[in-house]
């Protein structure tokens, strides 16, 4: 069983996880706190390292590293050198940086990272911070923070979809680091969606105000309330439009309101929330509109019934993937 759990951390972090076996990576590492805390500190070290070494050499550096660390447990000793195989990852450090001086350093100097993974289940996971910023965790999603938040200002970072509920304090901006771009607030009320393996990345605004600053983008925006800004990460190009921003949160509640969008933007919002793929076999029907509100707890066959009392299509459903094509 360890293995396996070992096989599903490793082909999620390498993005190799398809199907049935993303399905069973999200099932069990939301079974427990110990599963959660043992994915993310392995894909905390993961990230930490460089493609500058042979596998040899990053061998060697995960069993130095490993020796430092003999009070970790013996499962998490295995999973470590097994991604040293599988990933070839490099070594911890840049190409100045030695992996020996990383091991040296005190435990002291190293930040402590709360991670939280979650929103599986009917309503959001709510998280609050520090000076009080309320967080709700939509499906699938990463979040985290170290424990400098709160010092001179307050960064967090998102994988994934998440509302925020901004304690003001105007002397510590508060920002949210995704890969793409950086949302800067001072107390404010806004939604993300930024989904790493997505080509769109959408912010959002309820009240206040926000920064963005895009990555490849010259200039930031400033976004006020009832306003969405989208950013296509493939083509560089963006959306900036006027929207009832609440539609866009009721998914905190449970409820998906979908108003006038295409079968291909439906289908790629729900796909986040089951988890499943989705295959429109037809470029006329992904451009087809629908509108509707899904609550979270119908089933991906419920749901495809609702589509095809508006728009003729026909669906198979085969596990974790739904086809659809025209009648």
């Amino acid at each position: 069983m360890e293995n396996e759990h070992s096989e599903l951390i490793i082909g999620y972090l390498q993005g190799r996880l398809q199907g049935r076996s993303l399905g069973d990576f999200y099932a069990w590492v939301n079974e427990n706190a110990e599963n959660k805390k043992m994915f993310f500190e392995t894909k905390a070290l993961y990230e930490a390292c460089l493609p500058f070494h042979k596998a040899s050499e990053i061998h060697d550096s995960w069993l130095r590293l490993l020796d430092k660390r003999k009070s970790r447990q013996r499962k998490s000793f295995s999973l470590l050198i097994r991604i040293s195989t599988y990933a070839a990852v490099a070594i911890f450090a840049t190409a100045i940086t030695s992996i020996a001086f990383l091991i040296a350093r005190p435990e002291r100097e190293e930040a402590k990272i709360t991670r939280y993974f979650g929103g599986d289940g009917l309503g959001a996971d709510m998280v609050e911070l520090p000076d009080g910023t309320h967080v709700s965790l939509g499906s699938r999603t990463m979040f985290s923070f170290d424990d400098r938040y709160g010092e001179s200002d307050r960064i967090v970072y998102l994988e994934g979809e998440a509302y925020f509920e901004v304690a003001k304090q105007q002397d510590k901006p508060f920002i949210v680091k995704t890969k793409e771009q950086d949302i800067e607030a001072l107390g404010t009320k806004f939604n993300v969606m930024a989904y790493p393996a997505d080509s769109l990345l959408t912010t959002t605004l309820l009240e206040g105000s926000v920064l963005l600053t895009t990555q490849n983008l010259l200039h930031p925006t400033i976004l006020k309330p009832n306003e969405q800004f989208i950013y296509n990460k493939k083509t560089q190009l963006t959306i900036l439009q006027q929207v009832d921003a609440n539609q866009f949160v009721s998914w905190t509640t449970g409820y998906y309101f979908f108003p006038e969008q295409s079968l291909e933007a439906i289908l790629y919002r729900l796909s986040h929330v089951y988890g499943v793929q989705f295959t429109i076999e037809s470029e006329t029907l992904s451009r087809r509109t629908f509108t509707g509100t899904f609550y979270r707890g119908q089933s991906i066959k419920d749901i495809m019934e609702i589509i095809h009392l508006s728009i003729p299509i026909r669906y198979k459903i085969d596990d974790h993937h739904v086809t659809i094509s025209e009648i």
